[in-house]
């Protein structure tokens, strides 16, 4: 854990107006706002997609608020006077971060989306690598904001993570038989 306070340490040791600011914004982004934003933004164009992303997402959420309370790590800034809390202070525990892993469940769910709907190999790898940089970027704003040590972030990102690849699968797999059902009823009507 020390290796942890220092990291936000020194993440902290280079604030400055501008970036206080910016990963102020880039935090709400992976919080219930961007929620908010892709369920809007499902709503009118993936219908399909918008229930299993909830259905992970609610079970991401349901996991990490069980585990806050169970684990109950203190947060960094109420650990030590050297981490100062930049923005709101919260008042439910630090591990895992709800954030990170709210971030993870938006990027799979996006990137799944757009890496079905392009073939081209350069657009799959920069959706691929925007999807992380944006996961990543909401994970450096936890530590810097003085929220989070890395394992919180590292923890939300996987758990968000495996839930939401299994919501894919299991999407499929029900997309799959749904069309199976409907070429067989079909193909025995021309029959």
């Amino acid at each position: 854990m020390d290796f942890e306070i220092k990291l936000i340490e020194f993440l902290q040791s280079g604030r400055s107006p501008f970036f206080d600011a910016t990963f102020k914004i880039i935090s709400a982004i992976g919080s219930v706002t961007g929620v908010v934003v892709l369920c809007l933004l499902f709503l009118f164009t993936k219908r399909k997609m918008l229930f299993w992303y909830l259905l992970s997402y609610g079970i991401t959420a349901l996991l990490i608020w069980v585990l806050k309370d169970q684990v109950q790590r203190v947060r960094p800034y109420n650990l030590t006077e050297t981490i100062v809390c930049i923005g709101e202070a919260s008042t439910d525990f630090s591990f895992p971060s709800g954030h990170s892993a709210c971030a993870t469940a938006m990027a799979i769910f996006v990137g799944y989306s757009l890496f079905t709907s392009y073939k081209q190999t350069s657009t799959r790898v920069g959706i691929v690598l925007g999807c992380g940089l944006f996961v990543g970027l909401v994970g450096l704003s936890r530590m810097y904001l003085g929220m989070h040590y890395l394992t919180d972030v590292i923890a939300g990102i996987v758990i968000s993570a495996v839930i939401c690849t299994l919501g894919i699968i299991l999407m499929r797999i029900y997309e799959k038989q749904k069309r199976e059902k409907y070429e067989t009823e079909n193909g025995s009507k021309r029959s």
